[in-house]
């Protein structure tokens, strides 16, 4: 039995009758159905025909890829082309040409050299960082910073934020939208890793398969922090600090790394007026009544109690400092019994 049904006007897009007007032309379509009328009609083969098909619209998407740029004439007609779009930023790790960053949502950055687009964290800032370079794949690193006095700010690779280069490789948000940072990257030789600024573990993510590390972050001076690799969990270190680093040796105690704190001159609180001190900031009381906790803006939506993360932390401790307590004291916003 034959049927027959209604046909339908369809107002062709002029980018494909200026690639191949055939395209958009009854001719293609009435040829393919005369040759399925001989086919019922047993005048010819079918797998003749299905191959000869083929072969035509095989040749016809070539020609149409061969001629993609007639499109892009089309599109810069009406919108601006990439390569003139955004500010430059840094330079690819490919051809070690400078990409263009380009603010606009979805901001993200292009290569006009090797035609590549990277994305881009959204919602704050990003700026050049220092002229560092990635140590895996030669691309100059970036800095995102979200608003406020408590956003978190964290180093981030181009070409690492989205396509991370280990498996399994945890991620910021979904595995669709979310990409790698520095602090969330695992391989030893890059200096922001949790493996080399990592302190310990981060005390409000227990309990979740992915748990975060307290890092230093490196641009916090003069007020200076610890953030979590993962939730919006951060602790400001003593005021008054004129420099704040990683020591090399850790605590006997809860295995947490030693900081190398360094107070500005007349503003030390030591009794013996000195400026230097290393010590555990989960057990030594005199960091953990100077410090203070937080949860500020972060770049991943808490999600309940997350994990005990997997920074150079040893275990929990048993966490001899108290911190200080008044109005409104929140033990989960302490280090006491961390």
């Amino acid at each position: 039995m034959i049927c027959f049904r209604p046909s339908y006007r369809v107002d062709n897009g002029p980018g494909y009758q200026l690639i191949d007007p055939e395209l958009c032309r009854p001719q293609v379509r009435a040829y393919v159905e005369k040759q399925i009328d001989l086919i019922a009609k047993g005048e010819a083969d079918k797998e003749a025909v299905v191959a000869h098909c083929l072969e035509e619209f095989k040749a016809k998407f070539a020609f149409f890829v061969g001629h993609i740029q007639r499109m892009d004439a089309l599109f810069e007609a009406s919108f601006s082309p990439l390569a003139s779009s955004g500010k430059v930023l840094s330079k690819c790790g490919k051809c070690s040409r400078y990409m263009n960053l380009i603010p606009s949502r979805p901001s993200r950055l292009y290569c006009k050299t090797c035609d590549d687009l990277y994305a881009m964290p959204q919602g704050g800032s990003i700026k050049l960082y220092k002229e560092l370079v990635c140590p895996l794949d030669g691309f100059q690193l970036l800095l995102f910073s979200l608003g406020g006095a408590d956003g978190k700010t964290y180093p981030l690779c181009p070409y690492c934020y989205n396509s991370p280069p280990f498996e399994d490789a945890p991620r910021l948000g979904d595995k669709a939208s979310g990409g790698m940072p520095c602090t969330l990257c695992t391989h030893p030789t890059c200096r922001h890793s949790p493996a080399r600024m990592g302190v310990t573990a981060c005390p409000a993510c227990e309990g979740s398969e992915q748990g975060g590390t307290l890092v230093l972050d490196p641009v916090s001076a003069p007020n200076w922090r610890l953030d979590c690799s993962r939730c919006s969990f951060l602790v400001y270190l003593p005021k008054n600090l004129h420099s704040a680093k990683l020591g090399s040796d850790c605590c006997e105690e809860c295995g947490s790394t030693l900081l190398q704190l360094d107070w500005k001159k007349g503003q030390s609180p030591l009794k013996d007026g000195g400026t230097q001190y290393t010590g555990c900031c989960v057990c030594y009381p005199l960091l953990t009544e100077l410090c203070e906790v937080r949860h500020g803006r972060a770049f991943v939506k808490r999600g309940g109690r997350s994990g005990r993360g997997r920074g150079r932390g040893r275990g929990r401790g048993r966490g001899r400092g108290r911190g200080r307590r008044g109005k409104g004291f929140d033990p989960r916003m302490s280090f006491e019994m961390f």
